[in-house]
């Protein structure tokens, strides 16, 4: 939950005057933007903005908060015209319940934002929307029971419930996590101002058609759902912020409408006419907060799962990097090492030669050509796991040399071209063409038995791109050829991605296969 700083700076007594003032501003308010229907006001605000204060502040402020706030309905109340019934009590036991009820909230839910999941905006909308309203309205039967008043119309006390139950929903996006509303309403001006104007522009044309046909009955049921297109928008676009803004405006054109007697809420009661317009609000308040937690939870799956990518990407550039590294070492140890006591004991077979008898100098012959011939294996070997001429010539002569040992090797015809700015890459970038390369040469001599290859290394604005083409019997790639080699092909695309460029694969049984890797260089390169 976010806290306020600014509210818990002051002390205890400071900030209880604060909201002390608060308070009596809310009660006078409630009064101001409702306009009365018999006794009671569209909308009472008090609840909502302790409820608010609860939420930003730390538990210790919270009987200061409360005790201010209530201090300040109460004074309100006692002033002419000044409270939703005629005794504050009912309204100090509804404040005194705020806390508890919030209290309930945090521990049940780990103070977790209501939109996180249905279940938390239900307890939510439970608590502060349906529970919480009744007690206040049952707060104030009880009350009245003395002076008699207990036997109004039902409406009367459908109008404090209802009121209740708007003022906690005015003030619920305090709690659903308000640090993201700002960077949300930015995404309806910025860079394009259009979906703020449309939504604007939206809003304006309900009001006037809620004006001119409002009175029309079979009409009624449509303009009344009209703002809902309106509201998929914003919540799509802003989220809570613009699903939100959208409800209050569309509120304050009902009320205003309302009370000139005009729009799809008029019956020929006026209490009926504030009923069906409260309700109406609240019902679209509640349907817009299920919307956002529909819209919440796929942005955070959406983002859960860029995270989680780019944990994955990062891990297989490590992975990679550590491959390469062990590589070089293995290479290292074969060149060194491996290489070179073959060659002792090539020598040393040499000496023995030349000193055995006719037959024994034959026999030492041919083991000492394989030994020679093994020996050309390692090298080859090493070569490939780490090709140290990509680093002492660069990748044209290192791909010229890799094209002549499957040539040598393996009898295709290979055709390498390479373009004069194409040889002094970055070394990153020309160890994942050279890596690309020798897969796909490999692929196209082992499995697809390819007669002719040719090969093609350039750079065309700033990106640096290598084609492979084979005459091979190509593949299926939903096929069993597909997956086995699928993990050297993943590779080569995992490398590409993380270079940010692209790795592409065209083949089909018997037309051989095309192979392009893609590699955006930065434009500073060095020519």
């Amino acid at each position: 939950m976010v806290r306020l700083e600014g509210l818990t700076a002051p002390s205890s007594l400071g900030l209880g005057l604060v909201l002390f003032a608060s308070g009596f501003a809310s009660e006078l308010a409630s009064e101001l933007v409702s306009g009365r229907v018999d006794g009671s006001p569209i909308i009472w605000l008090p609840g909502g903005l302790l409820l608010a204060v609860l939420m930003s502040v730390v538990p210790s402020r919270w009987t200061s908060c409360t005790i201010g706030i209530a201090l300040g309905v109460a004074f309100g109340a006692f002033l002419p015209e000044g409270a939703i019934v005629q005794s504050v009590s009912p309204l100090i036991f509804t404040l005194a319940l705020v806390p508890v009820c919030a209290h309930l909230m945090r521990v049940l839910y780990n103070d977790a934002s209501p939109l996180h999941t249905f279940r938390n905006l239900a307890a939510f909308v439970g608590l502060f929307v349906f529970v919480l309203p009744l007690v206040s309205t049952i707060a104030s039967v009880l009350a009245a029971w003395p002076r008699g008043e207990h036997d109004q119309h039902i409406s009367i006390w459908l109008h404090i419930g209802l009121a209740h139950a708007l003022g906690y929903l005015l003030f619920a996006p305090v709690w659903f996590r308000p640090r993201a509303r700002w960077p949300m309403l930015q995404r309806m001006f910025v860079p394009d101002s259009w979906p703020a104007i449309s939504a604007l522009a939206a809003v304006a044309t309900i009001g006037y058609l809620w004006n001119a046909f409002g009175a029309v009955s079979y009409v009624r049921p449509l303009l009344l759902l009209a703002p809902i297109p309106v509201l998929v928008f914003t919540a799509l676009r802003a989220r809570v912020a613009g699903a939100y803004l959208v409800v209050m405006l569309i509120a304050i054109v009902a009320i205003q409408l309302s009370i000139e007697g005009r729009g799809p809420f008029i019956e020929p009661d006026v209490t009926l006419t504030a009923l069906s317009l409260k309700s109406w609000i609240l019902a679209t308040g509640v349907a817009s907060w299920l919307l956002a937690v529909l819209i919440e939870q796929r942005v955070d799956m959406r983002r859960a799962l860029a995270h989680s990518s780019r944990e994955v990407r990062q891990l297989a550039g490590r992975l990679i990097e550590a491959q390469e590294q062990e590589r070089s070492r293995i290479a290292r140890d074969l060149h060194d090492d491996i290489s070179q006591r073959l060659a002792s004991v090539s020598i040393e077979l040499s000496a023995v030669r030349r000193g055995a008898g006719t037959g024994g100098a034959a026999e030492l012959a041919h083991v000492q050509d394989e030994l020679i011939e093994l020996s050309e294996d390692v090298r080859h070997l090493s070569h490939n796991l780490h090709p140290s001429m990509l680093h002492e010539t660069g990748l044209e002569a290192a791909l010229g040399s890799l094209c002549n040992t499957q040539r040598h090797r393996n009898g295709p015809t290979i055709d390498l071209h390479v373009m004069p700015n194409a040889d002094n890459l970055p070394d990153p970038v020309a160890l994942c063409l050279y890596r690309a390369a020798q897969e796909a040469l490999g692929n196209a001599v082992r499995h697809a038995r390819a007669h002719a290859i040719d090969v093609r290394l350039g750079v065309i604005d700033q990106v640096a791109e290598l084609n492979i083409d084979d005459d091979g019997i190509g593949f299926d790639t939903n096929g069993e050829a597909a997956r086995r080699r699928g993990l050297g092909l993943l590779s080569l695309q995992e490398r590409a991605k993380l270079l940010d460029g692209s790795f592409g694969l065209t083949t089909s049984p018997g037309k051989g296969t095309h192979v392009c890797i893609r590699i955006p260089l930065p434009s500073h390169r060095p020519r």
